[in-house]
């Protein structure tokens, strides 16, 4: 069997992959979670992108997660006079408003209704992707009496960023509320929540999903400066973060994302959820067939960080090259892995005795001592043991054996996993049965190769790992307990 890629590709579903021998493509060059993007296209057009990769990944025989980007509270500046871009000279005095006006030089429209109550002087706003910072010097009526600290044009519908305002818009929109029943009846598995500022929006948004009968994981993107201040309390909260590389550079200095992307992937190790990194990775292939130098980099320090997944967005989603992006992204991070060092032995705080922690060290431990063994296999109900021994980074493959379509398709996420589809068991007989005709039939091992076993007994029970055994591939059928 070839070598494994560790590191996951998140590809963004768009118009330029909305097709399912597209997606086929993607799945075939290494896509391994589907992204679709809410900030774009309606309810609808998400359904559809959610059933064509089912069936392109059908048809591959791979499984394929399906990230589902709830799109969050979008501020943006109004409409100018005339629809011109506004000339804001450095030095300037400007009035913001949230009352719908014609924008000129003097007073434009800001769309946060409550842009009085919780944006004061001293804060900084930044518009247009940071083009354009103004610093607010008093609050005067309906309105914020701004400096220009940093002039530009100022187009008609720019986005709006407050890095150092609490604001009280709600990460979960209405818009997203919307979205929610759509993603619970298609079974998405994983959806990423937007504008993050604390844990509680992620309870919130957990709320939400359980009250339509659904149980999907959260992954929280980090973009806010707000969110930095409280990365630990929302990485603890959460069940994947991603690095939201592209806001989180507006609302940070940029010589400081570098460093917070290290911190976010730490803490990610730390509380032993997956983390993705994202944007901008591969920029330049929306229009060329090659990526540069710096971009080729880029990614292959993601992965040697130990981030879980990098993710292509415009790249796949409006590019001219979707399924040479996946493929290049492919390619990078297999040089990458290639000459990678030894990983860090593994997260978790040691606060807590956590025997499923010393089960997944104990199989790193013995993998890496004993040259024979082809691999962690890993049977699972929930996902949890595979998840958990991705973050104490074996430098065998992780085979996560599972009879739950839900988790054969989230474990596609988890660093150095391979899902591997297997019937259900009821009984301990049966499971190391199961085990070995599972990876006989995905030709990931031949008869009489050693893996480590890992797993939780009783076998109905879920979220514990208390049991570990070297197992020669074929010996179940003689095997008693």
């Amino acid at each position: 069997m070839a070598p494994l890629r560790k590191t996951k590709i998140v590809a963004t579903v768009g118009p330029a992959s909305f097709d399912r021998e597209v997606l086929r493509g993607m799945i075939r060059a290494g896509m391994d979670v589907a992204r679709l993007n809410t900030s774009h296209g309606t309810l609808d057009w998400h359904r559809e992108g959610v059933r064509l990769v089912r069936e392109a990944a059908k048809m591959e025989g791979r499984p394929v997660a399906v990230l589902l980007d709830l799109a969050g509270p979008k501020i943006r500046t109004g409409e100018t006079a005339g629809g011109r871009a506004l000339e804001l000279a450095t030095g300037a005095t400007v009035r913001v408003t949230a009352e719908p006006v014609a924008g000129t030089e003097e007073r434009f429209t800001i769309g946060y209704e409550r842009l009085t109550e919780d944006v004061v002087p001293g804060e900084r706003i930044l518009l247009d992707d940071g083009r354009v910072e103004l610093r607010v010097v008093a609050r005067d009526g309906a309105d914020l009496v701004c400096e220009v600290v940093a002039g530009g044009q100022l187009g008609p519908r720019r986005g709006v960023h407050f890095p150092e305002t609490v604001l009280a818009a709600p990460a979960l929109t209405d818009r997203d509320r919307e979205a929610l029943p759509m993603a619970v009846a298609e079974c998405v598995d994983y959806v990423a929540l937007s504008f993050v500022q604390g844990a509680e929006d992620i309870a919130a948004t957990r709320a939400a999903i359980a009250a339509l009968g659904g149980d999907i994981p959260v992954v929280a993107k980090i973009e806010r400066k707000r969110a930095v201040a409280n990365l630990d309390a929302i990485v603890a909260e959460a069940d994947g973060v991603m690095v939201a590389r592209g806001d989180l550079g507006v609302e940070l200095p940029p010589e400081e994302v570098p460093v917070w992307q290290r911190r976010i992937i730490a803490a990610a190790g730390r509380e032993m959820v997956p983390v993705i990194t994202a944007t901008q990775m591969l920029e330049s292939m929306v229009d060329a067939p090659r990526p540069t130098r710096a971009e080729a980099s880029d990614v292959a320090h993601a992965a040697w960080e130990f981030s879980d997944a990098v993710m292509l967005s415009e790249e796949t989603a409006v590019g001219k090259y979707p399924v040479e992006s996946v493929a290049m992204m492919d390619r990078i991070l297999r040089q990458a892995e290639a000459v990678m060092g030894r990983a860090p032995e593994a997260g978790g705080d040691g606060e807590e005795d956590d025997h499923s922690l010393v089960i997944a060290l104990a199989a790193r431990r013995i993998v890496e001592s004993d040259r024979n063994m082809r691999g962690i296999a890993c049977f699972t109900r929930s996902g949890y043991s595979a998840l958990l021994l991705s973050k104490v980074h074996p430098e065998a493959p992780i085979f996560g054996v599972t009879h739950a379509e839900a988790v054969y398709r989230r474990l596609a996420l988890a660093r150095g996993v391979v899902p591997v589809m297997s019937r259900a068991v009821l009984t301990t007989d049966e499971l190391l049965r199961a085990l070995d005709e599972a990876l006989l039939a995905g030709g990931y091992v031949e008869e009489g190769d050693e893996v480590v076993v890992v797993a939780g007994l009783p076998v109905r029970a879920q979220g514990t790992t208390n049991f570990l055994k070297l197992h020669r591939v074929g010996d179940a059928a003689t095997f008693q307990w």
